[in-house]
């Protein structure tokens, strides 16, 4: 790709998600590290243009890249906080999550306690289709699944959550709100 060509790609690709991209991270970690990590991906996604494909699936393909970089960024945080327990002979706390970020009422909460519950997997898989609003298509994609099969893993990934609810004081057929970020919109 010419110069020129690949930096009015990435202009594109970089005005279209940005704010997506940012909104990603927005949701799961504090504001600093959204920034940090909505730079990584990008920064990634200047690296490797030549593998970000075209059209929406550019979304798609960002919200893969920043799931791998957010888990770097979790897992450096941990690191960090053990290294400074260590250090002052204390136990380390936990990186702030997303439930210290939101606005939220009761019944956000109890969603939160509920989706904690649940594997990586399935938490991440929710996120992207209900939070992220990413097309079951391009989550098929993401997964290297059919949209059926995808579409599957997301019923048995909402079943746990249904499961999970209950334990946290939920009372079944009770639809929690969408719980809100500050400074964006969903």
């Amino acid at each position: 790709m010419a110069d020129r060509e690949a930096e009015r790609r990435f202009e594109r690709i970089y005005g279209a998600y940005q704010r997506r991209v940012y909104a990603y991270f927005r949701r799961r970690t504090d504001p600093s590290a959204a920034q940090e990590g909505a730079a990584e991906t990008f920064l990634i996604a200047w690296r490797r243009l030549d593998k970000v494909p075209d059209g929406d699936a550019a979304l798609a393909w960002l919200y893969a890249t920043s799931a791998r970089v957010l888990a770097n960024q979790n897992r450096a945080s941990r690191r960090f906080a053990r290294l400074l327990g260590r250090v002052a002979g204390l136990g380390g706390a936990d990186p702030p999550g997303p439930d210290t970020i939101l606005i939220q009422r009761e019944a956000d909460q109890e969603v939160l306690e509920a989706l904690d519950r649940l594997s990586n997997g399935d938490r991440e898989l929710l996120r992207l289709a209900v939070w992220e609003e990413v097309p079951r298509e391009q989550l098929a994609e993401m997964y290297h699944c059919s949209p059926h099969a995808l579409s599957q893993r997301i019923h048995r990934a909402t079943g746990r959550l249904a499961r999970h609810l209950p334990a946290s004081g939920h009372k079944q057929g009770e639809v929690a709100p969408r719980p809100m970020q500050r400074g964006i919109a969903p």
